[in-house]
């Protein structure tokens, strides 16, 4: 059965660009999370109607607010309110967890590729903020995947990530972040995700090898980015863990409107 829901207050908004918010909620008492779960946030509409759609937590469980981030889908039914919120307004919180992303499920290894487009982004900022994921993989690739520039946001906190002593800033530790923007003539790298794999540009910006041996990924992000991505990795020898044996590959499918 599922747990009651619990009205949050919004207590922070920031705005990336227009449809493009970051939502820092105040946090139920006793809720908790591992990093790369997520919840459902639900709001009435303008029908009156009760709707709930699955957003990661970019916050860390031991934070005492709960951040979204959170894209407006053009016709769509929850995600243009949330979006539209103001300080001090407040959602439902479906506290059930979901998700089965979990880093704690990949064995250790030379590097972990978190491979996002979009808003898939948000998981891997509560992932790398984790000192056991650290622990486990002395090298991590960062890929954000948008259309425009202006999408690439937490590019501070990535930074920060990067230079932290605990994290990876500490000896023989390295993040690598590799932003994508693939609808403006940037210095970044403009093809999609898959694309990249198979034509091996994005193991020479990494300057690592993608390969099941030494390589675990976690791939969040938009349907057909997942499946393509997760079609070329399978042929390389990725796979995902089963009861009986470890695995080298994770995904999360969020879409929401």
């Amino acid at each position: 059965m599922s747990a009651e829901r619990i009205q949050i207050r919004l207590l922070e908004r920031r705005e990336w660009r227009k449809g493009l918010v970051s939502l820092r909620f105040e946090k139920p008492r006793d809720f908790t999370f591992k990093p790369g779960q997520f919840v459902r946030l639900g709001i009435t509409t303008a029908d009156g109607q009760y709707s709930a759609r699955a957003y990661s937590m970019v916050s860390l469980p031991e934070d005492n607010f709960l951040e979204f981030f959170i894209v407006e889908v053009q016709g769509g039914t929850v995600s243009p309110l949330l979006v539209s919120l103001e300080a001090g307004s407040s959602v439902w919180l479906e506290p059930d967890l979901f998700g089965s992303m979990l880093p704690e499920r990949l064995p250790a290894g030379e590097s972990l590729w978190c491979l996002s487009s979009g808003t898939g982004l948000a998981p891997f900022l509560s992932i790398l903020r984790e000192e056991s994921t650290w622990l486990k993989w002395r090298k991590t690739v960062l890929v954000h995947s948008v259309r425009c520039s202006e999408d690439l946001a937490y590019t501070q906190l990535i930074e920060k990530i990067r230079t932290d002593s605990s994290l990876a800033g500490a000896n023989e530790r390295e993040l690598i972040y590799i932003p994508i923007v693939t609808r403006e003539a940037t210095q970044f790298l403009s093809q999609r995700i898959p694309k990249l794999i198979v034509g091996g540009e994005l193991e020479d910006a990494a300057a690592l090898k993608l390969d099941p041996q030494n390589a675990r990924v976690l791939l969040c992000g938009n349907p057909d980015m997942i499946k393509e991505t997760r079609a070329i990795l399978k042929d390389k020898g990725f796979k995902a863990p089963r009861r009986t044996e470890p695995g080298s590959l994770l995904a999360e499918n969020l879409w929401n409107d």
